[in-house]
């Protein structure tokens, strides 16, 4: 892959995720206020969010493998993309029927495609970066997170305006122009012979690295205390005062301070390394949970997400090109998608749970988060320990 076939990768891999996440934000942003406004109670929409993360922890590690076995990504992201933007268009018609078989179907039907498509382009990327480390991760997703922020503060003004059924729809659109753009994007170079590696010589070869099981722990404590924020942001902003609106804004908020230092990756691994942002991030997500836990007003919490940029921004890109390091090309796809099972689903269903338990038991949503202080302690904790051991390496 010459300078100007990286170039174009990079070029084309921010015009997907650009479709994707902006597509996604309409539907995942907002769905915790969606069903709310349509009925449903706080708890029970946050234990919506928690099955879908069930429902990715299964099928997620499952699509990787049927990639790595087909030698593509490319193929299971079309199709998952069409499906989202089929799902996303009738959703406001399984809410508006009141037929609760019809919303629990569509609702699967969106954990089964869309929920799956960042891991899968996750491994796309990582592919395409093992063939040239010139292709950056950072910029690509974070073009992704500029999309989620913008459609963030969109989606709020036009859910404002219009109601929830606009937004989604204008969802269904974006979803549409990234299966084009998934279409038209180069796919990873490998050879996956059938039957070079299979079944459970598959997790032998992804867990016989100590570097990526130290990543997959260290991931899964530090964002298992990111995994409520959404939720908590769509219960704490209207407990304080707030408007659906400036939900959007507290969101678009959390994504725009993303793009710059996803966009600063590659910088930042060349002068501090891996093993030292690791404990940066961590260090820095105590330091935004907490003051999370201590904030009283609605101008607060969004001011608080700025943190967004030094810690989930700063360990996605950092932790998939450190993959890319790391992880045996034969079995990519299964790898990436488990870990990000660990970072996303697991920790998703784990602190939706917490959340809904806590609140249902009369608690207040804001001190649910002394939880997730200490899941972000063990995570900076793993973190300085693969530090001073040495098992992060360089």
């Amino acid at each position: 892959m010459d300078k100007t076939q990286v170039r174009r990768v990079n070029l084309h891999g921010m015009a997907l995720q650009f479709a994707f996440w902006f597509g996604c934000c309409t539907y995942i942003g907002f769905f915790v206020s969606t069903l709310i406004y349509y009925g449903w109670e706080a708890g029970t929409a946050a234990l919506v969010v928690m099955t879908m993360s069930v429902m990715v922890m299964f099928t997620e590690p499952l699509y990787g493998y049927v990639s790595d076995r087909l030698g593509s990504e490319k193929r299971i992201c079309v199709v998952l993309l069409l499906t989202s933007a089929a799902c996303v268009f009738v959703f406001p018609f399984a809410l508006e029927s009141g037929n609760m078989a019809f919303v629990v179907m569509v609702f699967a039907g969106f954990g089964f495609s869309c929920m799956q498509i960042a891991g899968l382009m996750d491994a796309w990327i990582v592919g395409l970066k093992q063939e040239n480390e010139a292709v950056n991760y950072g910029l690509i997703r974070g073009t992704g997170a500029g999309a989620f922020a913008l459609s963030a503060q969109v989606s709020g003004m036009v859910t404002a305006s219009f109601g929830h059924e606009a937004r989604l729809w204008m969802g269904g659109v974006f979803f549409l122009l990234g299966a084009v753009a998934a279409i038209t994007f180069r796919p990873s170079k490998r050879e996956v012979r059938r039957g070079e590696i299979r079944g459970l010589s598959v997790v032998r070869t992804i867990f016989s690295s100590k570097r990526y099981c130290l990543l997959l722990a260290t991931a899964f404590f530090l964002f298992l205390s990111n995994a409520p924020m959404l939720t908590l942001l769509q219960l704490l902003i209207p407990e304080f005062g707030g408007t659906t609106a400036q939900i959007g804004t507290a969101i678009a908020m959390m994504a725009v301070t993303e793009v710059p230092f996803m966009f600063m990756t590659a910088f930042l691994i060349r002068k501090a390394g891996y093993q030292r942002l690791f404990v940066m991030c961590g260090a820095f997500w105590v330091v935004r949970l907490v003051l999370t836990l201590y904030v009283g007003s609605v101008n607060g919490l969004i001011a608080v997400q700025m943190l967004q940029g030094l810690t989930f921004a700063v360990a996605i890109p950092v932790a998939m090109s450190y993959l890319a390091k790391v992880v045996d090309e034969k079995v990519r796809s299964t790898a990436v998608t488990i870990f990000s099972v660990f970072m996303f689903s697991i920790p998703g269903i784990l602190a939706n749970l917490i959340t809904s338990a806590w609140i249902s038991a009369g608690n207040s949503a804001q001190s649910v988060l002394v939880f997730f202080v200490a899941s972000a302690f063990v995570g900076l904790g793993l973190a300085v320990f693969g530090w001073i051991s040495g098992i992060w390496g360089e």
